[in-house]
């Protein structure tokens, strides 16, 4: 292959990938999600529930309003475990950039309820 069909292809399949990466990262900081995860893979119920060690998806569903540095999140992201796997719920406020959590709730494969924040 010569050096410049190199750089075509390279910019081809290296570029999407480049703006995706940094659209993503972009993207999934206007949610809760990586803070949410780290307060549920550490804790010491969903690890004894799940299995060691726990992991969370990259992608989640649900939805966000927002309003200048205020939103409201609602997602759930589908977790793993060395025993089994579960679902976290999520209900987030952000008040000036801040997000704060009324439900973090995992939901077990085998029906066990873990509420890390809020009631049922």
């Amino acid at each position: 292959m010569s050096p410049t069909m190199k750089w075509v292809v390279g910019a081809l399949v290296g570029l999407p990938l480049m703006c995706c990466g940094c659209g993503g990262m972009w993207f999934r900081s206007m949610f809760p999600h990586e803070e949410a995860l780290a307060r549920v893979t550490n804790n010491p119920k969903v690890i004894k529930s799940l299995g060691a060690p726990v992991s969370g998806a990259f992608f989640f569903s649900g939805e966000t309003r927002h309003q200048d540095d205020d939103a409201i999140a609602e997602m759930t992201i589908d977790l793993s475990g060395s025993k089994q796997d579960g679902v976290l719920e999520v209900k987030a406020v952000q008040t000036s950039k801040v997000w704060g959590f009324s439900r973090l709730r995992v939901v077990a494969e085998d029906g066990k309820v873990i509420n890390l924040v809020g009631g049922p």
